[in-house]
């Protein structure tokens, strides 16, 4: 499989999974929903993905239950042999039943047998609330270590004293479902997850990017990545982000610049639906992470938009703090990030458009008023994330609060925001001229030189000085005749971001 078309039919109901998954099993499985999907449920939350785990092998059974779905199916990078079905946004992922020693790893169990075997493997899960199954033909809830009393609680435990330790990954689920669903770790599962952290430079990086993102989706992830800072697990896995801990601004931020960031990701959400909703954002697919919620690409460009400031930090001979080209060297940090954590080529270049870019929008606000030109230049450099760009900028500007932040400037800032995404057009620039007519009109091999013409003269087209062939032709007769340095790589005017 692997072929599904992502929005040719809805995805299956979490319901419909489950009788898929009942009639993928032989007659000498069984199979169990477990984790998740049951503790939303207990929580009365829409379940959004299901977990699976069957007495037997997961592989056949994967692809049995993938070809009832219509599914995609792939093998999962993590150490428990899990294999994962995707359906648009929902996730599927299937394990088999891990046995004590003395048990055998497969084949038929009696009823008693297979009994303590489930038994034992909710035991080796993470934390109580996750350690609850249901068999997929329906029946009553197994709940060895008293998830459900926990969930009452809001309590979150762990199954065993050595869970983290058994998979350090889960120190940063930790944070997730502690701030996710408001649940209140014991004091037992933050010791542990001190002394756990450090194992987290071992785990994959596409481990960590699902489990970061996650992070992203939940109602409060600025309160996950601070704990996740406090018990040393950010700094194995977001060293660049836990390097702003400290990062002393000017006098335009109350903050420093970690705590910065996190309240810029508190505004994310708002921020989105006062500018029309997330409709507007571009697909976590057609941004390059694909499987997330709608929110997440845009708050990761958040969460890492001034991740270059301890680099760039200087004090002139005035005592003034400057940052001086941190979005620049923000934008090279991202691309080591997006490499690291597994990321697509796609959303590395969409992380490093919108930190390369994120002050532009701030020194729009100084042009008053706004030219087309302007607005031309500004959609070219965001293109085509002139939405989430925008956005961006307004968390960053709304979270700088210092002595020197005059509410008015705040004020206007937000209404160039909302006055430049009215006013860009979402529509295609029109080809005026080809890029093999622009080669043939002044005589060039393919290279860098096409696309800084095209560049040009698409800013002209949009502006709207530009509307015919002939026109176009003259402009850029002019335009190369014009330029200094034929052929050399164009250069972006740099604000200063002092």
């Amino acid at each position: 499989m692997g072929d599904r078309l992502e929005g040719s039919a809805p995805p299956p109901s979490p319901d419909e999974v489950t009788a898929a998954a009942s009639s993928a099993l032989s007659p000498s499985e069984a199979g169990w929903l477990v984790g998740g999907c049951l503790r939303d449920e207990l929580l009365g939350l829409p379940v959004s993905d299901v977990d699976i785990i069957v007495d037997g092998a997961a592989e056949p059974f994967s692809r049995s239950l993938a070809d009832r779905l219509d599914a995609a199916v792939f093998a999962s990078s993590d150490a428990f042999g899990t294999w994962r079905l995707v359906l648009g946004d929902m996730h599927v992922d299937v394990a088999a039943l891990r046995s004590p020693a003395a048990a055998p790893a497969s084949g038929p169990s009696d009823p008693a047998t297979r009994s303590a075997r489930l038994e034992a493997d909710l035991r080796l899960r993470d934390f109580t609330v996750d350690a609850i199954a249901r068999p997929l033909g329906g029946g009553a809830l197994v709940d060895p270590l008293s998830g459900r009393d926990d969930l009452a609680a809001r309590r979150l435990r762990l199954c065993s004293s050595s869970a983290l330790d058994d998979d350090p990954l889960r120190v940063v689920r930790l944070a997730r479902l502690a701030r996710g669903f408001d649940l209140v770790p014991n004091t037992a599962a933050t010791v542990a997850a001190r002394s756990a952290a450090t194992g987290l430079a071992a785990v994959s990086g596409e481990r960590l990017r699902d489990e970061l993102s996650a992070v992203l989706s939940t109602g409060d992830p600025a309160a996950a990545f601070r704990d996740l800072a406090v018990w040393g697990a950010l700094a194995m896995v977001l060293p660049e982000l836990d390097g702003l801990r400290g990062v002393e601004q000017n006098p335009y931020h109350h903050l420093d610049a970690f705590e910065h960031t996190l309240e810029a990701l508190t505004f994310v959400r708002g921020v989105v639906e006062q500018l029309g909703g997330s409709g507007h954002l571009m697909s976590p697919s057609d941004a390059g992470l694909p499987g997330v919620t709608p929110l997440v690409p845009v708050s990761w460009a958040v969460l890492l938009h001034d991740i270059g400031k301890p680099g760039a930090r200087k004090v002139d001979d005035e005592g003034r703090v400057l940052f001086w080209h941190h979005d620049e060297l923000g934008r090279e940090m991202a691309t080591a990030i997006a490499a690291r954590l597994r990321m697509s080529n796609r959303f590395a270049a969409y992380l490093g458009t919108l930190i390369r870019q994120h002050l532009r929008l701030g020194f729009l606000a100084r042009e008053q008023p706004i030219t087309r030109r302007a607005l031309a230049r500004y959609r070219r450099d965001v293109s085509p994330w002139v939405f989430e760009s925008v956005v961006v900028s307004l968390c960053d500007r709304l979270a700088t609060r210092g002595e020197k932040t005059s509410p008015t400037s705040m004020a206007r800032h937000y209404r160039v925001a909302r006055s430049v995404w009215t006013a860009v057009s979402k529509a295609p620039v029109p080809q005026v001229l080809s890029g093999h007519e622009v080669m043939e009109l002044l005589r060039l091999e393919p290279g860098i030189a096409v696309g800084q013409a095209l560049d040009a003269l698409d800013e002209e087209v949009e502006a709207g000085e530009i509307a015919t062939a002939e026109e176009a032709r003259a402009f850029l007769k002019d335009w190369w005749g014009g330029r200094e340095d034929v052929g050399a790589e164009s250069r972006t005017v740099h604000p200063g971001d002092d």
